[in-house]
């Protein structure tokens, strides 16, 4: 496979709110915004699945807009002002252990009150993240029946979102004329066979333990 550029719409991802976490002081949350773990998604492009698997590393993630206070939004609605009721802490974003965390400075407008009041007291404890992706390695299934593997080693959390139920892992956060990124797809020729096969089987044991 050569490598090529396409165009992809924002994806999303389960994360999760750590209510326990909340500062009265600054009236802040901590959130962990990312596992990487392994995730079924449907190709439109093949009408195929295949598993994503994010790269949980500062070297694959691009903080910029999180560190810069990106919104923390109701239900990744992007279109409204309305429904920002918090923002990433600057600086706050960061990678340990194959997570990603980050504290959120929470609204304190009487509008928003009800859903904040539910954060802080634990009732709204699932987030998504919203990220865009830049670069992936594809990597074939063999003929063996499992799905072939993206390894998303270059990507962009832009929002992070308060939802009432987490999203099905396998779906895109899909809007009419939704801008879209474009994102670099490299075969199993730019990073060696031998490679992509270990990463693959890693997975594959990461998938049977999880």
């Amino acid at each position: 496979m050569t490598d090529k550029h396409v165009n992809l719409p924002k994806f999303g991802r389960n994360a999760e709110v750590r209510s326990a976490s909340f500062d009265e002081a600054d009236n802040t949350i901590e959130v962990i915004w990312t596992t990487g773990a392994a995730v079924r998604r449907w190709s439109w492009r093949s009408e195929r699945y295949y598993s994503e698997v994010l790269e949980v590393t500062p070297q694959a993630i691009r903080l910029e807009r999180l560190n810069a206070g990106a919104p923390f939004l109701d239900t990744h609605d992007d279109w409204s002002l309305r429904s920002v009721i918090g923002s990433v802490v600057p600086g706050s974003a960061k990678i340990e252990g194959g997570k990603g965390y980050a504290r959120v400075k929470l609204s304190r407008a009487a509008e928003d009150a009800a859903i904040v009041d539910k954060i802080k007291d634990g009732i709204i404890r699932n987030i998504s993240v919203g990220y865009a992706i830049h670069k992936v390695v594809k990597t074939d299934s063999d003929g063996d029946g499992t799905d072939e593997e993206w390894r998303v080693v270059d990507w962009e959390p832009l929002e992070i979102s308060a939802v009432p139920v987490p999203a099905d892992a396998g779906s895109q956060i899909r809007k009419e004329e939704q801008k879209l990124i474009p994102c670099e797809f490299v075969g199993e020729q730019a990073t060696g066979r031998n490679e992509a096969r270990r990463i693959r089987m890693a997975m594959r044991h990461r998938q049977s333990v999880a």
